[in-house]
């Protein structure tokens, strides 16, 4: 139950792997012809398995927290996409119980060996490692601008169930939502306070992903940032981008090819061709960011965004990742404030406040009496033993909230980005990175079960699926507060995503989303739930 989720059914073997899976049992692991630019790196016979590679991360990742029989586990699984969870779990577990030092080791290690990737470029001219790719002699990408002529929005509106929420009303919306346990309360607060949107103006933003539908990029240009935007070739979508930004008080810089002129008028012309594909042009795209970061004013936020099916969810993620790395190089060398942003996932394991925890048993003991009967599974866990460092000071909560719907490449993904995050959190960059809950955005809603099950969230409590402008709006305005206050210190690198949850009710929920997953289906199906006026 997440905004990314998907259980289509494989068009090959007709079971539901979640997000395309790709179909090991009838097509075999995919070759080099099956991934140009970013691809997974092939063994001496050219295969490129996906299976074979998140076991080589996680088990390299095992073994950098000196724990080798759970590395050798790993590495021997023979049923990968069905246990992947377990295995993810123990060595989430294994790194929060580290030593400090050494728990940092780790997140270093798995983002090294999961970015290990190999690129083939467009010219047929043979992979090299994607560490290198930077090398390559690429064409590099020119820069179109649309300076908007509108007035900056001060505040931000809260579109929800029908209304325009704003000040009061706001609010008073907040501290229900607070109140029910849909979110946290430092998060009700946090978007109170993030709603005046006088911080982005003056700042630059490049958006990998920008046509998330969760994303800030339109908030953004109302307040009257100039926003970089990184996402595919969609004619149709950057015309009416183009058109939205030039209403707005803010800038929108547009990779194109170096021959369009940065003054282009034919709008139409350089929305044709306007955007770039993150995977065949990862370095002309790194450089193109790594311009933007040094031409760029004031402070600079790179926030990453993006979705994919299957295998393909890993593969962005890594040249999202080299995307990132030439931000900060660039941000180093011109000395310019480099800030990050990522929108994680809950479904995979990670830190939920103590309040959260307590509140899954509070709402076990209070629960329906038709959901005691349906015996799904719990997610209430006792807190972790032997955590290590600060964060033994307290007790510390593990949400294991893997989705098997979505599989191990989906959840290898989510892992990146997260360890990405931590690792610039240890090294003084601010970031932000609150949870967000369920959203009816395309993903979802073109899969007619994710879909129904959605409608019938609102009966297990405290679970709300949101409409995407409602969380885009909230999401802004706990962007704007994250980046306008230091960050604070946490117990721990993994304690990051604890700040300003908006989780939908799942951290506070007493059972596993998988396992009501047909009780939900059914119930939006027969009787949508509505919400409360």
């Amino acid at each position: 139950a997440s905004a990314s989720a998907s259980s289509s059914p494989c068009q090959l073997c007709r079971t539901r792997h979640g997000d395309a899976e790709l179909c090991n049992t009838v097509r075999g692991p995919i070759s080099s012809r099956d991934m140009p630019g970013v691809c997974f790196p092939a063994d001496t016979e050219g295969v490129r398995s996906t299976s074979a590679f998140g076991k080589e991360v996680f088990s390299a990742v095992a073994a950098a927290l000196g724990d080798e029989p759970l590395a050798q586990a790993i590495v021997s699984e023979k049923d990968w996409r069905h246990t992947y969870n377990a295995h993810m779990l123990k060595v989430f577990e294994a790194q929060l119980r580290a030593d400090p030092a050494v728990a940092l080791a780790s997140l270093k290690k798995g983002l090294e060996k999961a970015t290990a990737m190999d690129f083939e470029p467009k010219d047929g001219t043979p992979a090299v490692p994607l560490a290198v790719a930077g090398s390559i002699d690429v064409k590099p990408f020119g820069t179109w601008a649309i300076h908007g002529t509108g007035n900056a929005l001060k505040t931000i509106s809260v579109p929800y169930n029908g209304s325009v929420l704003s000040g009061a009303s706001l609010s008073f919306q907040l501290d229900k939502w607070a109140r029910r346990g849909t979110m946290e309360a430092d998060c009700a607060e946090a978007i109170k306070e993030g709603v005046r949107l006088d911080t982005f103006k003056g700042r630059t933003f490049i958006l990998i992903g920008a046509g998330s539908e969760l994303g800030p990029l339109r908030p953004l240009l109302l307040a009257g940032a100039t926003v970089a935007a990184v996402a595919t070739r969609k004619p149709q979508r950057w015309a009416e981008l183009i058109e939205f930004a030039q209403t707005t008080a803010g800038t929108l810089l547009l990779p194109v090819p170096s021959g369009v002129a940065s003054d282009c008028p034919d709008v139409a012309a350089v929305a044709a061709v306007a955007g770039a594909d993150i995977l065949a042009e990862t370095p002309a795209l790194a450089a193109w960011v790594a311009g933007v970061v040094r031409s760029s004013a004031g402070p600079v936020t790179l926030g990453t965004y993006l979705y994919a099916d299957g295998e393909a969810n890993v593969r962005i993620t890594a040249a999202a990742d080299v995307l990132t790395q030439a931000a900060m190089r660039a941000a180093a060398a011109s000395r310019r404030e480099l800030s990050l942003a990522y929108l994680p996932s809950q479904t995979v394991a990670h830190v939920i406040p103590a309040a959260a925890a307590e509140a899954q048993r509070a709402n076990a003991a209070k629960a329906p009496w038709w959901q005691s009967m349906m015996r799904y599974r719990l997610a209430i866990r006792p807190p972790l033993s032997g955590a290590a460092g600060s964060a033994a000071a307290e007790p510390t909560y593990v949400h294991d909230a893997y989705s098997m719907t979505q599989g191990p490449n989906y959840a290898l993904a989510q892992h990146m980005r997260q360890w990405r995050a931590m690792l610039a959190y240890t090294e003084g960059y601010a970031v932000s990175a609150p949870m967000a809950p369920a959203a009816r955005t395309a993903s979802m809603l073109h899969v007619h079960t994710v879909a129904t099950a959605l409608d019938g969230f609102g009966y297990f409590r405290p679970l709300e699926a949101f409409e995407p402008d409602c969380v885009r709006a909230c999401l802004a305005a706990l962007l704007a507060v994250e980046l306008s206050t230091p960050m604070p210190a946490l117990p721990s690198p993994f304690h990051l995503f604890t700040r300003h949850g908006f989780h939908g009710g799942f951290w506070r929920f007493p059972y596993s989303s998988d396992s009501i997953g047909s009780s939900a289906y059914v119930l939006g199906m027969v009787r949508p739930w509505r919400k409360e006026a």
